[in-house]
């Protein structure tokens, strides 16, 4: 039997639809040992916030209604994330290349290295970024404003924002990389300066001529060779889309989004 999959979505999707298909995932991770990558978009502009994050001090919300765009709080940790033109990834894994020798943040740097080298490939100088100061990582700015440890940045700006949930058993990281970003609309949904945000990231439009599609098919040759196996392309059976549904039904109420 494979123990690694491979879901490309065909269609954009709505927030909740992409936070109850990872969350799925996760889940069937704790069923056997097996691992996913996900590729997929966003049906609208989608602000997304970690989960123990308070959404009045993160998030302008009537800014945010009045453009028209969706929020979403994610399983995962981290800041505030504009989804909108952009590929996401999503990792969800039980296996032991994860777990027999590795916590949370050794697991985050071994999937960071996987994208650095998958940008590197289509000969873009992409490096792990070294961290900013510790008051940055306890603020309510965005995700894109500042790196943290092990995140991917290109000429010393951020390209990959990504955030993981980890129990004993399985984990789930899954991150955006902006093709290109409308810097005025993320920073009035974050409560944040366009400027600054134009200062500490970058997106792939910026630093590469390479498509998106061979964007994503570098990301799926990093991670089979990272896991030295084929990734055996799958869809959700009928199953697990009822097991996506309920969730959906999570992460479309306010009960779950605006929590804190």
């Amino acid at each position: 039997m494979p123990a690694w999959f491979l879901l490309l979505e065909p269609e954009p999707l709505s927030a909740a639809e992409n936070m109850a298909r990872d969350e799925t995932l996760f889940n069937l991770c704790h069923e056997k040992k097996c691992g996913f990558l996900r590729l997929y978009a966003w049906e609208k502009p989608t602000f997304s916030i970690g989960v123990s994050q308070k959404v009045k001090r993160t998030l302008d919300l009537e800014f945010i209604r009045r453009q028209g765009c969706e929020y979403v709080r994610r399983l995962t940790g981290g800041k505030a994330v504009l989804h909108n033109v952009e590929i996401t990834y999503a990792v969800a894994s039980s296996e032991d290349l994860f777990f027999k020798e590795h916590d949370l943040h050794q697991s985050y740097m071994l999937i960071s290295r996987v994208l650095v080298q998958a940008i590197r490939s289509l000969g873009v100088d992409a490096t792990l970024s070294k961290g900013s100061a510790a008051e940055l990582s306890r603020s309510h700015n965005p995700c894109f404003s500042f790196p943290t440890p092990h995140e991917i940045e290109v000429r010393g700006k951020k390209i990959v924002g990504s955030a993981q949930k980890r129990d004993k058993v399985a984990l789930l990281q899954h991150g955006s990389i902006p093709l290109s970003m409308d810097y005025d609309l993320y920073a009035g949904g974050a409560n944040f300066a366009a400027a600054m945000l134009q200062k500490s990231m970058t997106t792939w439009g910026d630093i590469s001529p390479c498509r998106p599609d061979e964007l994503k098919d570098a990301l799926v040759r990093g991670f089979r060779d990272f896991v030295k196996a084929d990734l055996v392309q799958m869809a959700f059976s009928s199953g697990d889309l009822d097991r996506v549904a309920a969730l959906r039904e999570k992460y479309s109420s306010d009960a779950w989004n605006l929590a804190h």
